[in-house]
């Protein structure tokens, strides 16, 4: 009996764990939220020429396919006001990722910029995209992928 009582019990947390994704000025968004749809995490940094030259590409990607969201999550962990004069600074429309997506997916830490990791509708990384995409390169890799 309390062997089945301390599996329900484990099982009962992990099932209730909140898996909440924080962003800049937002209250965030609960992982399972983003399931049935492409889910794109891209890194960058300011001092990444090619990661500012594909915002615009990344912006056109979230904007123009309802089937994708795109989240940016800043390599060098800035927050708060740096975080938001970076954003202003570039027109970040974007939601800017707080949270260390390694928390949730298989990501390794690029040694590289930009890198863009792409997750499926059921929350599996599926594809890891080395140095600047533009919106139809990315959508040419899911649709490899699907």
């Amino acid at each position: 009996m309390k062997i089945f009582l301390l599996t329900f019990t484990i099982f009962f947390t992990l099932g209730c764990s909140n898996y909440e994704l924080t962003f800049q000025n937002n209250k965030g968004k609960n992982l399972n939220d983003l399931k049935g749809k492409w889910t794109v995490i891209n890194y960058w940094a300011d001092w990444c020429p090619p990661c500012i030259k594909e915002i615009p590409e990344l912006h056109d990607l979230n904007n123009n396919n309802p089937n994708i969201r795109v989240f940016l999550f800043n390599f060098d962990r800035l927050e708060g006001e740096e975080l938001d004069e970076q954003l202003l600074k570039f027109n970040i429309e974007l939601p800017a990722l707080l949270t260390d997506p390694k928390s949730y997916f298989p990501i390794i830490t690029p040694d590289a910029l930009p890198v863009s990791y792409l997750i499926n509708p059921k929350l599996k990384l599926s594809k890891v995209l080395k140095g600047p995409q533009t919106e139809s390169s990315i959508l040419e890799a899911i649709q490899l992928i699907e």
